[in-house]
């Protein structure tokens, strides 16, 4: 039976999305794995096809990298495509009670430099700690559906 995970270890991982990483479930232990997409390539290409010691606590993120490739028992987080940022902006943006803000924040989330333009318009409109929480929430729902749509049990 997979090891139940941590709610928040998703949503945390979930937002340190980037371009030169992805995160992944190891579905034995619960725990999230991040790891660098050049090392995973690398431990793809290895020439060393001897599969990595699954009974041991891996020491570092080449040891994690060869596990991914190399078993079975991981499972990839939504990377920061399937998570659709500006979408969340657009909802949290439509959430707002103020016509002005609003419509300012609608407005910055269009063009180019729409993520900097945005994350200006909530500062300056002092909507930060709003924008945050509905984020965190946004994210929370995003690791919910994973979870339901994987079978994982969390915590």
């Amino acid at each position: 039976m997979p090891a139940p995970v941590r709610l928040t270890d998703i949503v945390d991982a979930l937002e340190m999305q980037s371009d030169e990483q992805s995160s992944f479930l190891d579905l034995e232990t619960g725990k999230v794995e991040t790891v660098s997409r050049d090392l995973l390539r690398e431990a793809e290409a290895s020439e060393d096809d001897e599969e990595p010691d699954l009974l041991e606590e891996p020491d570092d993120e080449w040891e994690i990298a060869r596990r991914i490739v190399f078993s079975d028992r991981f499972r990839k987080l939504p990377t920061k495509f399937e998570v659709h940022e500006w979408e969340i902006m657009r909802e949290f943006a439509d959430s707002l009670e103020s016509g002005k803000i609003r419509e300012d924040l609608l407005r910055a989330i269009h063009g180019s430099g729409a993520f900097r333009h945005f994350k200006d318009s909530i500062r300056r409109q002092g909507a930060e700690p709003a924008w945050f929480a509905f984020r965190t929430e946004a994210l929370k729902q995003i690791a919910l559906d994973w979870c339901e749509e994987h079978g994982v049990v969390w915590t």
